[in-house]
């Protein structure tokens, strides 16, 4: 068991975040009639649906127990697209620097491995979303 509480929070919550953001791209690509827009954001579901699962297996790991992300009601999108894409670069943005202190955190590498390539696939959804927008408005 991992004796550091405070990191097994932050996994469990980072698991429960992934899960509704996935649920959020994934109602969101069946939202959108430009089909390449679509495309791109269900790659971004399927990335968020691998971090859940990798971010379970650290859990697992450290705890040496499952864990479960909280089951959230069906995302609600704004109805206005823009305003839908303006705050998914914003909560990328945030996702990608909430992973700095699991990384300085843990000291398994391959679990590091984990957390960087979670941190560099935020950053480039943040990326692709900025192209969305710039597309789009």
């Amino acid at each position: 068991m991992y004796s550091n509480k405070y990191v097994l929070e932050l996994i469990k919550d980072a698991i429960d975040d992934e899960q509704k953001v996935g649920d959020f791209y994934s109602a969101l690509s069946g939202s959108v009639r430009d089909i390449d827009d679509s495309k791109m954001l269900g790659e971004i579901c399927l990335d968020e649906r691998k971090h859940l699962k990798m971010l379970e297996d650290i859990y697992n790991k450290l705890a040496g127990e499952d864990y479960a992300p909280k089951a959230d009601a069906e995302p609600s999108l704004n109805s206005d697209y823009i305003k839908n894409i303006e705050s998914a670069i914003s909560g990328e943005i945030k996702s990608a620097e909430g992973y700095r202190p699991l990384l300085f955190a843990l000291e398994n590498q391959q679990l590091k491995n984990y957390i960087t390539e979670i941190m560099t696939d935020e950053q480039n959804h943040a990326a692709k979303l900025n192209y969305i927008y710039s597309k789009n408005k």
